[in-house]
């Protein structure tokens, strides 16, 4: 399996024309092997930065599809990788379609947050002091904001596919909680990832004496 590596380096300070700029610079690697991804990630440490690593899986799978979510996690947990699993999701609409999710997600036992947007004006029926009228199909959109996380991903499963089968845009993500600056856990969580995943390595100075 190949993958990108994009490193970014610390903020560099220069004096141009008397004055103080700053400049950050980054370095893109494309088709790494595995072993190569962690070499990279070595450098860094052996030239002394601490690294901050994100992974961002493709948006599609080589079939089309988009990455399982669920088969990352199964790869945590054979390797023992502690993980915090986020359910997110993109849903706006009427409030007969809001309410409908809402009490998917309250099945499920979890909480949400719902915004409402009124469209106000000279012609429209939508009356703020009346809340009453805050229900127009056309003037007023509701969108919501489930709090559906957990330490394993089969939590958020029911929740999942149904709002799936809802056709409503639904994704996962996944952040694992290992040490920092530690080469073997960076490669356990590396082989969990699917193909072509990208890997972003935010370098910062590390902190030699430790903080006070």
């Amino acid at each position: 399996m190949t993958y990108s590596v994009k490193i970014t380096y610390p903020k560099e300070e220069s004096a141009l024309k008397n004055r103080m700029t700053e400049r950050r610079v980054s370095e893109s690697l494309e088709e790494l092997e595995t072993d190569q991804v962690v070499e990279e990630y070595e450098k860094c440490l052996t030239k002394g930065y601490s690294v901050t690593t994100t992974f961002n899986p493709p948006t599609q799978d080589k079939k089309g599809g988009e990455p399982d979510p669920f088969a990352i996690a199964q790869q945590f947990e054979l390797s023992a990788i502690p993980y915090k699993a986020t359910l997110k999701l993109k849903a706006s609409g009427t409030f007969e379609v809001i309410s409908k999710i809402a009490k998917l997600i309250e099945i499920n036992g979890f909480d949400y947050d719902v915004s409402l947007k009124l469209k106000i004006s000279e012609t429209s029926p939508v009356d703020f002091e009346k809340e009453a009228t805050w229900f127009d199909h056309e003037y007023a959109k509701y969108t919501i904001f489930p709090k559906a996380s957990s330490s394993d991903i089969d939590d958020l499963k029911s929740l999942y596919d149904a709002l799936v089968e809802m056709k409503q845009e639904v994704k996962i993500s996944l952040k694992a909680k290992v040490r920092k600056d530690s080469d073997e856990e960076f490669a356990s969580q590396l082989s969990a990832y699917p193909e072509d995943t990208t890997i972003v390595l935010k370098l910062s100075d590390a902190d030699v004496y430790g903080e006070e």
